[in-house]
């Protein structure tokens, strides 16, 4: 059973459903705190899905046999759902699942958010090295998983977000 977060309209509204899919690391929490609530409040219905390994969805087999087709699985099954085709908004690793998602479903509409991390993925792990090189290198070597980087609200933050809007630390 796949954890899913749904908040409805505060009314009566015909507004297409709102599908929030996170990105590697993370889970339907990351869409929560500032999302589910401001778009609720506007009228849609607004639902963010913790793929399969993910926030407080299990995992049938080993997480690195699940495939992305899988995480299209996720989507289809909550996307089937609802009583309309909701639009569908993914981010970073949830932008590449939404985008296979659209090869063989409809829907409204999509976003993508930051499909890529700035840099790309060998610049984001030197940063992430250079500010914790034990978690880091434990994460590549030891589990083969790099879920530490973002496995909690608080690392997420740190990682995904820290250089948002401060030239200082890299943002634009």
């Amino acid at each position: 059973m796949l954890e899913v977060i749904d908040k409805g309209p505060s009314r009566e509204s015909h507004k297409a459903p709102l599908l929030f899919v996170h990105g590697a690391w993370h889970g339907a929490w990351c869409w929560d705190e500032h999302f589910l609530d401001f778009f609720a409040a506007k009228g849609y219905r607004s639902l963010a899905l913790s793929l399969r390994g993910h926030g407080k969805s299990p995992a049938p087999k080993p997480m690195q046999f699940c495939s992305i087709a899988d995480f299209v699985d996720d989507v289809d099954s909550v996307a089937s759902g609802l009583p309309e085709r909701p639009v569908l908004v993914g981010h970073s690793m949830g932008g590449f699942v939404v985008q296979k998602y659209l090869e063989s479903h409809g829907a409204p509409a999509a976003v993508l958010l930051a499909s890529v991390p700035v840099g790309g993925i060998t610049k984001f792990l030197l940063r992430r090295f250079k500010r914790h090189p034990w978690l880091t290198a434990r994460s590549i070597a030891v589990t083969k998983s790099l879920r530490s980087v973002g496995g909690t609200p608080e690392l997420a933050r740190e990682t995904f977000l820290i250089c948002v809007g401060d030239p200082r630390k890299g943002g634009s």
